[in-house]
């Protein structure tokens, strides 16, 4: 039976195909989406994975970059990319970015025939933006009293290597048996304005990063970790850039005051050393 079934299995498919009738889709090739910012909205960086499309405001699908999207329709058409990425970097939870705005253009559309597009979107105008780029020597994350290393800022001339955007400064800081945990924080009692909250981050480590929320409830001062982040270290020994998304919303949208985040590393047990380097860290909020 089973080998019946799957005989008659490709001339079924074929009279289903037939009987659609001549549908012959047009293709719509994205190959990435990208970031325009404003000097005060510092780096382009992104790590834009998804996207969702639509044609005349009528949903097509979500696809992966880079996308290959077909699309039963011919001439010209007003086609919406919305861009989406990986929340915390897990890789089932992707979602519509709340603070890139929605690409759409009028496309021409031919039955067989490849179309690329390339998005270019923004970000919302009613983003809040909070910036640390490391640009100045000043940096806006403090070192806690009992962290044994400091946060160290590089520069692009001094150590090419490290380099990841825009010939800009990072920072970072390196472990040993002598210097084993460091935790950077901000400092601003961040208010809540409502709506969604996000962390971007860009990250480069051999070592766990810890992502912590630091805040006061009942006139208590707190502290806990929130988000857990891998290494970047390959098999080969190279050691890549990564960015992340860290969703914050719920911890903006809560009932509590002088909410902070925290940075942290520690060398574990048995290592010689290790290394964490950071760039465009950005809160992103609704703007009251």
């Amino acid at each position: 039976m089973t080998l019946r079934y799957s005989v008659l299995a490709p001339f079924l498919i074929l009279l289903a195909a037939c009987n659609k009738g001549d549908k012959v889709p047009a293709y719509l090739e994205i190959p990435a989406v990208s970031l325009t910012t404003t000097t005060a909205q510092g780096s382009a960086t992104t790590k834009i994975t998804d996207v969702w499309v639509s044609i005349d405001e009528s949903f097509v699908g979500v696809w992966e970059l880079p996308a290959h999207v077909p699309i039963l329709s011919e001439g010209q058409h007003r086609i919406d990319v919305v861009p989406a990425i990986k929340r915390n970097g897990t890789f089932d939870d992707r979602l519509r970015y709340p603070f890139y705005t929605t690409w759409t253009s009028n496309i021409p559309l031919n039955k067989e025939v490849t179309t690329t597009a390339n998005p270019v979107v923004e970000y919302i105008p009613q983003a809040d933006l909070w910036i640390e780029g490391f640009e100045d020597t000043f940096f806006q994350l403090n070192t806690t009293t009992d962290s044994d290393t400091l946060l160290t800022r590089y520069l692009p001339a001094e150590h090419p290597e490290l380099l990841y955007v825009e010939n800009s400064p990072c920072a970072g800081f390196r472990l040993d048996p002598e210097h084993r945990r460091v935790r950077v924080y901000t400092d601003e009692d961040f208010d809540s304005y409502g709506g969604p909250a996000f962390l971007e981050i860009e990250h480069r480590n051999s070592v766990l990063i810890t992502i912590g929320l630091l805040y006061t409830y009942n006139g208590s001062g707190r502290s806990e970790p929130y988000l857990y982040v891998p290494a970047t270290m390959r098999s080969d020994g190279s050691m890549p850039w990564n960015k992340l998304y860290v969703d914050l919303s719920s911890f903006f949208n809560s009932p509590i005051a002088e909410r902070d985040i925290y940075i942290e590393a520690e060398l574990p047990e048995g290592s010689g050393s290790a290394e964490v380097y950071l760039d465009n860290v950005k809160l992103l909020r609704l703007q009251p």
